[in-house]
């Protein structure tokens, strides 16, 4: 049974979210329950059928509020314990609305400050210190607050707690009746280069598509590419693959739901991710925990969690990241043993049980800090 009942706020909720993965690993977990309330849209994920959702489909006007949905959020949130705040726009208010009703507010924090708004930016640091904990899912993520925002927080509302990775969801993603080889022809002989992410200037995917022209031209090996995802660049990915005359080589999967994510990169050689920008990349960690050999562009988010376990090529570099790519595509030793590493890591550092366990752990050292 649970002992304290949270509810967790962020704009949206859907098969890929994050918050979501985490709610349901504490329920699954933890004796923590959990709810969500998604400020404009909530979609269906694996596990909400464990959760209370709430969608108040909040005005799109310019700051996404009006009376009437400020009272909804209120009124929700009245028999909540604890608040957890996720993004910057809903989380702002969900602090403010959270503070005033003598709720105690966890916010977390899931991406550089190079990802938000200059107006999310202030409204997000203008409140955290409102919030007992300030959670960043890494020390990259804190590394960029501003100096204004780290003025505004002790050391000690400042706590690191990583995403996590579903290893048994992994394991069962592994029996699903898809092959992506199969699907696209891919010749068991070459080598299968994948990413996974939305098709955006932040996570560069036409570095990886000049890289993997380079790298045929230059090995013995041949390199096919999976990208599963969509987004606004979608059509210039497209026109970048004819234009280096490796469309037969690309394959666009679309947007796939999680089990196929991981069943797709089961199949890989490589997984590379030249993000220009991170917070966290739950990709990337989970990429290492199905075993694949993973390049990574040099951004912290990727080299100071992972600088034993993967191979770094400088931001933008197409030459460097195409000779990691031939790096590892003619050295199978080498791939065996990055991938091995990477689940070590994973299995020790980063499984989702044992991430829903520190959450759970923050949670009752709040509340047992409130009752003192």
């Amino acid at each position: 049974m649970a002992d304290m009942q949270v509810c967790y706020v962020v704009n949206s909720v859907g098969e890929t979210s994050v918050p979501a993965t985490i709610a349901s690993a504490l329920e699954s977990n933890t004796n923590v329950a959990v709810d969500v309330l998604a400020w404009f849209s909530a979609d269906q994920f694996e596990g909400d059928d464990q959760l209370k959702i709430y969608c108040v489909n909040a005005p799109d006007i310019t700051f996404g509020i009006d009376r009437e949905t400020y009272r909804t959020v209120r009124n929700i949130l009245k028999p909540y314990d604890l608040v957890q705040a996720h993004h910057p726009h809903s989380g702002s208010f969900a602090k403010v609305i959270a503070y005033r009703l003598g709720i105690p507010s966890v916010s977390r924090e899931g991406n550089t400050r190079n990802g938000f708004t200059r107006k999310g930016r202030i409204a997000n640091g203008l409140t955290n210190p409102l919030s007992e904990y300030v959670v960043c899912n890494s020390q990259a993520v804190y590394n960029s607050f501003t100096r204004w925002e780290k003025a505004l927080l002790s050391e000690e509302q400042i706590r690191i707690i990583p995403n996590g990775v579903d290893l048994n969801r992994v394991q069962q993603a592994r029996d699903l009746e898809w092959s992506v080889r199969a699907e696209y022809g891919i010749d068991s002989s070459t080598i299968l280069v994948g990413n996974a992410a939305m098709f955006t200037e932040q996570k560069a995917h036409d570095v990886l598509i000049r890289a993997l022209a380079i790298a045929n031209e230059r090995s013995n090996q041949r390199y096919e590419l999976v990208l599963a995802g969509d987004g606004p660049l979608q059509t210039d990915i497209e026109e970048l693959a004819q234009s280096k005359g490796i469309e037969d080589q690309i394959h666009l999967l679309g947007l796939l739901d999680r089990d196929h994510v991981y069943r797709m990169m089961d199949e890989l050689d490589i997984f590379v991710m030249p993000s220009r920008w991170e917070g966290f990349a739950n990709a990337a960690v989970e990429a290492l925990g199905v075993g694949n050999a993973c390049v990574f562009s040099d951004i912290e988010p990727f080299t100071i969690p992972y600088k034993d376990v993967a191979l770094f090529h400088p931001v933008n570099n197409l030459d460097v990241l195409a000779e990691r790519i031939i790096e590892f595509g003619e050295n199978s030793t080498l791939r065996n043993k990055f991938r091995q590493r990477g689940m070590e890591l994973v299995e020790i550092k980063y499984s989702l049980p044992s991430i829903a366990r520190q959450y759970s752990e923050l949670y009752h050292e709040v509340l047992a800090s409130q009752s003192a």
